[in-house]
């Protein structure tokens, strides 16, 4: 009974994990097709020692120390010759000007040995680790950076502040400079593959675990079960994607530390279960003694009285040498071809080699490249996948035997459960029934998702439903008022974004003696299929409602976005064309914003930027469309308005502006001003694109004319 039970919960696993595991290969196009344009940071040098601060800045970014004969060229910011007794060193490169236009600039760095600050202009814009505090404490972990950069960064020089009392010094991996919004694809781009490694691996985790349940007495599979589920938390651990959601350094380094340390532990477990005594004498040693160092580094780091960081390279030390002993000795028994243990064994001895690999480009004895181990730990998981292939065979088989048995039984006692037969038929034909309930109920919801939104298929489940439920005479209300309490057959929920829940429609009973012609449980079976469905489907078809709301708004003003105009501007432009009536145009533009924004900060500039759209909805018509069109910019299309209409408008906008007091966090601003082109379409014949032209136009001259005013074109 405990095999057949595994067994079906193995069949519904691996359905599962393999749905996942397509679905989130089919989504890897996506990050490969997107282009991450980056631009690599060059012309590096450095600098030993620390800099005097004075007035909380350093001397050593202020001319003419930045120009000092002090500072030394080296090809890439890290470990720089003649350390000595040195753990602060400086290091001060020229960002990129190619001329690329970012919106929201940012560096991306690897990693960083240990602790950095890094400087722009004088001003401190990054800090990673407490350099108050690098006496007491000295290691955060090793998270990938993204810092922030002002968008005239081009040609700037930054400086970084960087301590290490660890062995290794400087930022490591990549110094690139991306698009904030590329950042995301490029680290997902090269995330997304380990992630689905990782996610295999925890499936292997799952079936060989229940295999070891099946087979207590062969607990090789325990092992494997254990070697595969360290394997993919030390995946996950390292996976750069992991930190978007999960952004704490030093637990996933703390949890890489364990996962890793515990890898030569489980290999030794297993390859003992299938050696012979001198060879299992010297696998369960290595087993012991890397559990201890495992249980001794992590304990000493937790209390304080060592780093973290130092325990790795001692551990890649002992490892490699396990690493060695172990293949030596797994290859000294001689498995058998074809066998579990000479798959193990192969696979072991690949994932051997990227680790030794790995360990070298970590400690520097090779050079840095982004080696992906992830493979490796593929390819194990596979034989793993393998060997449990094979042994669910052997298990079927088993069970396909043991049926055929069973078969043989019931034959011969077929005359002595007549009975049973005829309650089985009638049973049967209820199933039958319910099977013809679900494939109307799934050609309803096929149906529903066909619907673009939630009053559509309110329609149709209105008036589609009670058929699925014939011959139980059910009807469907979106509410319940005046209703019997009692004639409430059931609910369908839909999601809302924030995870609560709310009635979409209620199922009543039309007849209450129609219930008896179904099973009651029958009934409920369906009732909860329906609910469960009905309520995917709809939240599924609120969801497109709210990426399409979303994907035509400006997150920061909630007016609607470029995009939106774009489509707003052809329609309307081709409305007035063919109903020969008047369309205005508004292009308005805050005067000195960038001004505004180096003086107060980018979220006073937000806070502006907001105030003028809340001014926008109030001034217009409803028929009206203000829209973001990017930056300080904002664009009103007016339809069948006059362009005297419009310029009334845009006056009494410009005055209302120019008199309103700025204050945000509770200090005064001042106030700002607009500059408005208008252009208005009388010649049915002209473009949108050229309507947009004159309406530009037109602001030009404003800005042209000394700002603070409203031009307008006629065309």
């Amino acid at each position: 009974m405990r095999k057949d039970l595994i067994t079906h919960y193995l069949n519904v696993t691996m359905a599962r994990y393999f749905l996942l595991f397509s679905l989130l290969t089919l989504l890897s196009p996506a990050f490969a097709m997107h282009e991450h344009g980056a631009e690599e940071v060059t012309g590096w040098q450095y600098r030993w020692g620390d800099s005097p601060i004075v007035d909380g800045i350093p001397q050593w970014i202020s001319a003419p120390q930045n120009v000092s004969t002090d500072w030394t060229d080296i090809n890439s910011p890290v470990k720089p010759p003649n350390r000595d007794e040195h753990n602060t060193v400086w290091f001060k490169a020229k960002l990129p000007d190619s001329g690329h236009q970012y919106l929201h600039p940012v560096l991306y760095i690897t990693s960083i040995d240990l602790m950095a600050e890094v400087f722009l202009d004088n001003k401190k814009i990054y800090q990673f680790g407490d350099f108050d505090q690098k006496d007491k404490k000295t290691f955060y972990g090793w998270p990938w950076h993204s810092i922030s950069l002002p968008t005239d960064y081009a040609g700037k020089t930054i400086y970084f502040r960087v301590y290490s009392n660890y062995r290794d010094i400087g930022l490591w991996g990549e110094v690139k400079l991306f698009e904030q919004s590329n950042l995301l694809f490029y680290v997902l781009k090269n995330a997304y593959f380990e992630v689905l490694v990782a996610l295999f691996s925890l499936f292997v985790t799952i079936i060989t675990f229940a295999f070891s349940m099946m087979q207590k007495n062969d607990r090789h599979f325990l092992y494997l079960s254990a070697f595969s589920l360290t394997s993919a938390l030390m995946l996950l651990s390292e996976n750069h994607a992991v930190q978007f959601v999960f952004n704490y350094p030093l637990f996933r380094v703390y949890l890489l530390a364990i996962s890793y340390y515990a890898l030569p532990v489980f290999i030794c477990l297993l390859l003992s279960s299938w050696s012979s005594a001198w060879q299992k004498n010297w696998l369960k040693k290595i087993a012991y003694f890397h559990g201890s160092y495992l249980v001794i580094a992590i304990m000493l780091s937790m209390l304080g009285v060592i780093e973290l960081a130092p325990t790795f390279p001692v551990f890649d030390a002992l490892f490699a040498i396990s690493i060695i002993l172990i293949i030596g000795l797994g290859l000294s028994m001689r498995p058998l071809p074809g066998s579990d243990q000479q798959f193990v064994m192969l696979s072991f001895t690949v994932y051997g080699i990227f680790l030794l690999l790995d360990m070298g480009i970590a400690n520097s004895v090779l050079p840095w490249i982004n080696l992906d181990i992830s493979i490796a730990a593929l390819l194990f998981a596979l034989v793993l996948m393998l060997i449990s292939l094979r042994h669910y065979s052997h298990v079927q088989k088993a069970l396909k035997e043991l049926n055929e048995h069973l078969e043989m039984k019931v034959a011969e006692r077929t005359a002595t459960l007549h009975a049973y037969a005829e309650a089985e038929q009638e049973r049967a034909e209820q199933l039958h029934r319910l099977n013809m309930l679900g494939a109307k109920l799934e050609e309803l919801n096929s149906r529903l998702q066909a619907c673009h939104d939630l009053d559509e298929a309110r329609k149709i489940l209105i008036r589609k439903l009670p058929e699925v439920f014939l011959p139980v005479e059910v009807k469907v209300s979106a509410s319940i008022e005046n209703q019997p309490f009692d004639s409430v057959l059931a609910q369908i929920e839909l999601q809302e974004v924030d995870g609560s829940y709310n009635v979409f429609v209620h199922i009543l009973l039309a007849n209450s003696s129609s219930r008896l012609l179904i099973p009651r449980e029958n009934l409920d079976d369906l009732i909860s299929r329906v609910k469960l469905r009905l309520g995917v489907t709809l939240s599924s078809i609120k969801l497109r409602e709210e990426l399409q709301r979303f994907s035509f708004e400006d997150a920061l003003t909630g007016l609607r976005n470029r995009r939106y105009f774009d489509d707003a501007l052809y329609r309307e432009t081709q409305l007035s064309n063919r109903q020969q009536q008047t369309l205005s145009l508004l292009i308005c533009d805050i005067d000195h914003f960038k001004r505004f924004n180096d003086e107060y900060g980018h979220e006073a500039g937000d806070y502006v930027l907001k105030t003028l759209a809340h001014l926008m909805h109030e001034f217009f018509r409803e028929t009206d469309i203000p829209c973001r069109y990017g930056g300080e910019e904002f664009v009103v299309i007016m339809p069948n308005a006059t362009l005297a209409n419009a310029v009334d408008k845009a006056e009494a906008l410009r005055n209302t502006i120019a008199k309103k007091s700025i204050e945000f966090n509770g200090e005064y601003l001042g106030h700002i001003t607009i500059s408005i082109g208008v252009a208005n379409l009388s010649l049915h014949s002209l473009h949108s694109e050229q309507l947009l032209s004159e309406a530009d136009k037109a602001l030009y001259k404003a800005k042209q004319l000394g700002r603070n005013r409203v031009e307008s074109v006629q065309i």
